[in-house]
């Protein structure tokens, strides 16, 4: 990988970068870390500084592009660390307006309005209406837009793109050569198997289940507003059944990516099939690069 900070190139400085995403996490992070002497004539005596211009390449490709906000120092140390976030950072910033029409329209409705370019976006079509007076931000206004339509926002540079989860295939990992680690989780801690409908008068009217009663009974209410077209659908939407979760570490490939497909065909394992990712952390040190990969277990549409 290569590293420039404002046009500067600290490449052949560079100790290690870690570089990650998460789905609970807007905007990606790097963090690096570089041999820093102020002082020295002989060591690499250029620092980056917050508000630096970080971006980080491979093959002529850029894979990260964003703004330092962090720098940090030991005083007995000749190292530095720059943090940096793409610019999905400033999507922290409050909206204030009434944004109508299509998931995709609320998104660039807001985006115009803030002075962020969109680059491709996926709109799964409807109307909705998002109302900002200050309090929401402009994430806030894009994901409640985007609410149940399972859409990744990601930055491309500068400019706010949106897909659907797992639709792009990030590649495929296969045998315990590639795969070096592997874990596995299935859990019903959170269970609701049964979920009743209350009438206005919070009186039982209806009940949903989804056939889990062989783990006992843990049941959810919804009260009916009136305003639903379908009660028994949002209803059900309470209904939780069996979560699996996992992690795999591989070989680093910098296209693994959260909001990305992978396929697993580890040997003697049950993470086998196709995933969506969500959350990456990739690790580059001496010139060797491995990425931590959470998966999500459902089916990729």
């Amino acid at each position: 990988m290569n590293i420039s900070v404002d046009g500067v190139d600290f490449s052949k400085h560079i100790e290690s970068i870690s570089w990650s995403g998460d789905e609970n996490q807007l905007a990606r992070k790097v963090t690096i870390s570089y041999l820093y002497a102020p002082d020295s004539k002989t060591i690499h005596n250029v620092a980056a500084g917050k508000g630096g211009r970080l971006i980080m390449t491979e093959s002529g490709r850029i894979w990260f592009d964003g703004i330092i906000v962090t720098e940090e120092r030991s005083e007995s140390g000749i190292t530095m660390q720059n943090m940096a976030y793409d610019y999905a950072w400033y999507l922290r910033s409050k909206a204030m307006g009434v944004y109508k029409g299509s998931p995709g329209t609320v998104a660039a409705m807001v985006c115009g309005e803030n002075g962020i370019p969109c680059g491709s976006i996926y709109d799964p079509g409807g109307e909705v209406e998002i109302i900002s007076t200050g309090e929401k931000s402009i994430s806030q206004v894009v994901k409640e837009a985007y609410e149940g339509a399972d859409a990744h926002i990601y930055m491309e540079g500068t400019s706010l793109c949106i897909e659907k989860y797992g639709a792009v295939l990030a590649g495929i990992v296969t045998g315990d050569d590639y795969v070096t680690d592997g874990s596995y989780k299935s859990s019903i801690e959170n269970m609701v198997n049964k979920v009743v409908l209350l009438d206005a008068a919070d009186q039982p009217v209806g009940e949903v289940s989804n056939g889990m009663e062989q783990y006992g009974t843990i049941r959810d209410a919804y009260k009916i507003s009136g305003s639903e077209l379908d009660p028994l659908a949002e209803a059900e939407k309470l209904l939780k059944g069996i979560e699996e979760s996992g992690k795999i570490v591989v070989k680093g490939y910098p296209d693994f990516q959260t909001g990305k497909a992978v396929i697993v065909e580890k040997v003697n394992s049950k993470i086998r099939g196709r995933f969506v990712i969500i959350s990456d952390s990739h690790t580059i040190r001496d010139a060797e690069h491995t990425a931590t990969l959470g998966l999500r277990f459902d089916t990729v549409a």
